[in-house]
């Protein structure tokens, strides 16, 4: 199964790209995270375990940053 990341960026700007793995989308919010300027230990990361249990429920998953970016996640056929 491979998954979406939608993100859209605080300034307006939105990106999205389809991962093989959750892990490789974990480590695309972290980047994330870096690029902004933010700091990793404040910043509410998801965990991989967490996204798939959620996924498993649900169409999709949401999460936010403290800069008011927010990012998208979702199961892709």
């Amino acid at each position: 199964m491979k998954y979406l990341l939608f993100i859209n960026f605080s300034n307006g700007l939105m990106h999205n790209n389809i991962y093989d793995t959750l892990d490789d989308i974990r480590e695309s919010i972290e980047q994330l995270v870096l690029d902004e300027e933010l700091e990793v230990s404040e910043e509410l990361m998801p965990i991989t375990d967490d996204i798939k249990r959620h996924l498993e429920k649900s169409d999709d998953y949401f999460g936010q940053l403290s800069n008011g970016t927010w990012y998208h996640i979702q199961s892709h056929p």
